[in-house]
């Protein structure tokens, strides 16, 4: 078993995937009014149209993107120009090193300096 795709529920379908597309600096490889998929080298980033009424106000789903320390600074900057706000700031914190942001819908995501194994 593998995990596949992690999705975001979304209430404005092209707004998301204007920030998203902004953000991550490519363009979904699926595309269409209800999903829309992002493959980023592993498990998929998947965004669903909400039109079934559910009330969204983000969600516990964090996706986590790694980058090479160097590359953070500017990343946050990108997303913060984008219309993300930071929600937790742990760069500076040896045992983190990552920082969690939130997107215009509301969505948290990290951005991590972290090592893989």
């Amino acid at each position: 078993m593998r995990l596949r795709t992690t999705y975001l529920k979304v209430t404005n379908m092209e707004l998301a995937l204007e920030f998203w597309e902004a953000f991550l600096d490519q363009r979904a490889n699926r595309k269409s009014s209800h999903w829309s998929e992002f493959s980023l080298g592993g498990p998929h980033l998947g965004l669903l149209l909400n039109d079934f009424g559910d009330v969204l106000t983000g969600s516990s789903c964090v996706p986590v993107f790694e980058f090479d320390p160097e590359q953070i600074p500017d990343s946050v900057e990108r997303a913060r120009q984008l219309g993300a706000t930071v929600v937790l700031d742990g760069l500076a914190d040896p045992n983190m090193r990552s920082i969690v942001l939130a997107s215009p819908d509301g969505h948290e995501f990290e951005l991590c300096g972290c090592v893989s194994a």
